[in-house]
């Protein structure tokens, strides 16, 4: 299902793309920006339609914040933001954007890693249990630590290296419905609107890079999870999970 709802933007499934021995199973993996502005309907289509069992929102505590309110959904949320609790958000967006720069990089995404990788590896448990499914996995934008988590668990499944890049890159088309969601939660947004929107753009190269990054430093991500503490036996039941055979 790829249609837009009214309280969320960037909302997709992923997939099916083709991958190590099939092609990705629909219907499994969903991915969006926040989730507080959503209506009823929204709700239901989610809950009631798709079915999603779990919400794997990767904030931080600090965005979380800013919601106007909850969600009917919220017993199906698990918080697990990738960037440590003990820091204050801006602190660590004013790290990023020191070494990176504001816009996507390859390289301030392999940063993720670095700060974040446990996290990431808890992630990677959770699409290893076959009672966690649907999942929506969800940030603010559902364009960054959201494409990170769900470009690793592309490259794990062996999809080709473009349709990783151009699912990332398909969050391009949100920027304005995100633009608004910031604007409307009362965030300063600095700039003029092609320089904010340059900002929060989602080239495929981005991606592209980031993966070729990943591989250089760990290998793959599988590698990279078994290094987090992840098994041989929860890597082989995401894959099993997430594989339809052909």
């Amino acid at each position: 299902m790829n249609r837009e709802l009214d309280g969320v933007h960037n909302f997709r499934a992923l997939g099916p793309y083709r991958v190590r021995g099939g092609r990705l199973r629909e219907g499994m993996i969903y991915r969006s920006g926040a989730l507080e502005l959503m209506s009823d309907v929204d709700c239901a289509c989610l809950g009631d339609e798709l079915g999603i069992r779990t919400i794997l929102d990767l904030r931080h505590p600090d965005e979380v914040a800013h919601r106007p309110d909850g969600h009917a959904l919220n017993e199906r949320v698990l918080p697990l933001s990738i960037f440590p609790e003990t820091v204050r958000q801006d602190d660590i967006i004013a790290e990023l954007n020191g070494l990176y720069g504001t816009g996507p990089t390859p390289g301030r995404y392999l940063h993720y890693l670095d700060v974040g990788g446990d996290r990431l590896a808890a992630a990677f448990r959770l699409f290893a249990k076959e009672s966690s499914y649907p999942v929506l996995v969800h940030c603010t934008a559902g364009k960054d630590r959201t494409g990170v988590l769900l470009g690793m668990l592309m490259e794990l499944l062996g999809a080709d290296d473009d349709d990783i890049a151009n699912e990332y890159g398909l969050s391009d088309a949100s920027i304005d419905r995100l633009i608004a969601y910031l604007r409307s939660t009362g965030r300063a947004l600095e700039g003029t609107d092609d320089e904010i929107r340059a900002r929060l753009s989602t080239p495929a190269d981005r991606m592209a890079g980031f993966i070729q990054l990943l591989r250089e430093r760990h290998g793959s991500t599988e590698a990279f999870l078994a290094g987090r503490g992840l098994r041989a036996d929860e890597i082989g039941a995401i894959r099993e999970l997430l594989t339809a055979r052909e």
